[in-house]
């Protein structure tokens, strides 16, 4: 759970170096509002605080003195979750030592946890060149680097970690492969990740779409039932580090975190009782042991936890997504539109949202409403691609004929290609022209929206398009 920020700024006193008294310019730290905190976490912080000003307001303290201040500010501050908190001390920690690898990598890491890859990967080179054997900043730059498909570099780092993390690096070297289509490579890689780390079932689903990419659709099939969250880590020491500040409440849901990911089910749900027991109004502890429970095949207990986060916080993303994933497992597909339809009431303007909620009334053969209520998005954000697309996709395929209009199908997903054009945009295209029963045109765009996957080297999504083209080329091709 992400706790809203403050604007509330403080600033560190001017640092002194040994020798003559020099002003180190320093960012501002964005605070939390600590009284919306839990105590101990409070207090945690206050002490963080006070510890960080006395060593850098001391009259002769260093540079490296100051840094490793600023940096273990920075340190609670992550550990916590307070990412704008924690960057802006990073920052002034490599401000003052920039040749500090320790920095350089949280920074680095905080920048790949929030998104900011370009800087992540910049920062993680620094932490290299600053100390070459911070092999884990290895394993996280080659994954930063897949986020960048950037392979050619990714393949780089990972080769240069065979030896010290070999289920990392084989890992990341089959995502490598199976994004270059090379897909023999991929499941070699995978198979050896698995016999190393057979707890790490999700690498079942990258094999899976290794063995489809070759068209061995049964092993495909067999390991994407295999599917969990179990995944594979490097050890991190410097990472590692940052769990071990956390107090209280927030404490516990960390643990069962690592816990959960490490396939752990059992130990991570104790911990998120536990958190609930000191905090019985974390929202955070239930949606994640309502996860675990899923995990342990306790769907009717995880559906009471989920639904007890989604009453303490209705407009939280991760709570309603949860939930309605709940309610989809279990079938029960009305209620999770009711729910929906209540977190649309709560977010009116959340696109996913009214996309899904579309998507599932179709499903339920409701196809008027969904079609009434993409008209209502679109009409609002005419600009918004997922609406367009799947308002087009409908008129142009729905099963109740009375609601097809191929035409205006056609000039939505026109409209979506022009501006992106992506190869599920092209697949709309041909999808609305073969409602028109124009199919030599439907199969060239189809084509297309092969090509185009395989221009950005999305291999699984070329090689679905390539066995949906079979339809447009039979006559008719009308949907």
């Amino acid at each position: 759970m992400s706790w809203c920020a403050v604007k509330a700024e403080w600033f560190i006193a001017a640092a002194l170096l040994a020798g003559p008294a020099i002003a180190i310019a320093q960012d501002a730290v964005p605070l939390p509002p600590l009284d919306a905190l839990e105590s101990t976490v409070a207090e945690h912080l206050r002490e963080a605080r006070q510890e960080s000003e006395r060593v850098v307001g001391k009259a002769g303290s260093t540079r490296r003195e100051m840094a490793a201040a600023h940096g273990s500010l920075g340190q609670v501050f992550h550990a916590y979750e307070f990412f704008e908190a924690a960057e802006a001390s990073y920052a002034n920690a490599v401000r003052l030592a920039p040749s500090e690898a320790k920095w350089l990598h949280l920074l680095a890491y905080l920048y790949q946890q929030t998104g900011r890859l370009e800087e992540s990967a910049d920062k993680f080179l620094s932490a290299r060149r600053a100390q070459p054997d911070d092999y884990a900043a290895a394993v996280r730059l080659g994954d930063v680097y897949l986020g960048l498909n950037r392979l050619r570099d990714a393949r780089e780092q990972f080769q240069s970690v065979l030896m010290t993390f070999p289920a990392a690096a084989r890992n990341g070297l089959g995502e490598v492969a199976l994004r270059e289509g090379r897909f023999e490579e991929a499941i070699g890689h995978f198979r050896a990740v698995l016999e190393r780390a057979p707890q790490a079932s999700a690498v079942h689903y990258p094999l899976a779409m290794a063995y489809r990419g070759l068209g061995r659709l049964d092993e495909a099939r067999s390991h994407l039932q295999q599917r969990g969250p179990g995944g594979i880590t490097a050890v991190d020491p410097i990472v590692g580090d940052l769990q071990t500040l956390v107090r209280g409440e927030r404490l516990l849901v960390i643990q069962g975190r690592r816990a959960y990911e490490a396939g752990q089910f059992q130990d991570a749900a104790a911990a998120f009782r536990r958190a609930i027991s000191v905090a019985p109004g974390s929202v955070a502890a239930r949606v994640n042991l309502g996860l675990a429970l899923s995990q342990l095949g306790d769907a009717s207990g995880a559906l009471e936890q989920f639904r007890m986060a989604f009453e303490q916080a209705p407009d939280n993303a991760e709570v309603s997504g949860a939930l309605i994933s709940a309610l989809l497992r279990l079938s029960r597909e009305d209620e999770a539109i009711e729910v929906m339809t209540r977190v649309r009431s709560v977010t009116p303007d959340n696109e996913e949202m009214l996309v899904s909620l579309s998507i599932l009334l179709a499903h339920r053969e409701r196809y008027l409403e969904a079609v009434a209520l993409l008209e209502d998005g679109h009409r609002r954000f005419p600009d918004r691609v997922p609406t367009t697309t799947t308002l087009a996709r409908l008129l142009a395929s729905s099963p109740d004929l009375s609601l097809r209009d191929g035409s205006r199908a056609l000039a939505l997903a026109m409209a979506v290609y022009s501006s992106n054009p992506t190869p599920v945009a092209g697949e709309s295209v041909a999808l609305a022209l073969a409602e028109l029963g124009r199919c030599d045109e439907a199969v060239e765009w189809m084509r297309r929206a092969v090509a185009e996957a395989e221009r950005v080297n999305d291999t699984p999504e070329g090689a679905r398009l390539r066995g949906e083209s079979d339809r447009y080329a039979r006559s008719p091709c009308r949907p």
